[in-house]
Parts: C-alpha cells; sequence; structure tokens
C-alpha cells in the first residue's frame, strides 16, 4: 500500500479562513440587500412616471404626488420625497432628478453609506 507523502485537502485553519469569508460575505448580503431593494423600487416609480404622456405639464407637487403613490404600492412608504427629488428645465424638455443617501449600520459604530443618483428627461409642454 503506498502512502501520500504530503496531505491533500484543507486544512482546519484553510476551512475556518473559507467559512469566515463567506459569513462574512453573506453578512454583507442581508445588510444592504434592504435598501438596494428599496432603490429598486425608486427607480422603478420614476421609470414609470416617464412613461405617463402627461408628466411633461405636470407641476413639482404633482410630480411628488405621482411618484409617492407608486411608491406606496410598492411599500417603500420611508422615502423622503421633499428633500431628495427636483425638477429642472433644460430648454423645452424637463429633468425629475431623485437623489438620495442611505446610510446602512453594520456593527458597532461601522456603517455604509450608499449614495443613490436617478434622473429622467421627459418633453415638457409644448
Amino acid at each position: 500500500m503506498q502512502y501520500p507523502k504530503r496531505q491533500a485537502g484543507m486544512s482546519m485553519w484553510s476551512l475556518l479562513f473559507v467559512l469566515g469569508t463567506l459569513a462574512f460575505f453573506l453578512f454583507l448580503f442581508f445588510k444592504l440587500f434592504s435598501p438596494y431593494m428599496d432603490d429598486f423600487k425608486v427607480r422603478t416609480a420614476l421609470m414609470s412616471l416617464g412613461k405617463q404622456s402627461d408628466v411633461g405639464t405636470m407641476t413639482l407637487p404633482q410630480i411628488k404626488e405621482a411618484i409617492r403613490k407608486r411608491l406606496e404600492i410598492d411599500s417603500a412608504d420611508n422615502f423622503d420625497l421633499e428633500s431628495t427629488l427636483t425638477l429642472e428645465a433644460r430648454g423645452k424638455n424637463k429633468v425629475v432628478r431623485i437623489n438620495y443617501e442611505a446610510v446602512v449600520p453594520m456593527a458597532f459604530n461601522i456603517s455604509a453609506l450608499l449614495t443613490f443618483n436617478h434622473s429622467i428627461e421627459v418633453r415638457g409642454a409644448e
């Protein structure tokens, strides 16, 4: 019978390192999943607003209300549109922009800052 001269496979320390790395990335995934899902809902609400035919004639409060209704349907109620949504004129077009930040507490005094910036350009009133 021939015995191998060296041990093949992982040692206990290698296995612990791999499991620790996997646990760390799973921890990050579960912590950051919720803000990215909320961002997906905000982006979807903004894109659905851009598909409306009358968005060029809407005022800023009407646009905020349309997006707020969509976010309520998608259960993203904890989003502040008053400070994040802006409307600017660019020639005959309008640019609807949503800029916001999300702070996610990770562990102890460590937090992750996520910055989101979405905009659509729509035809203004003729």
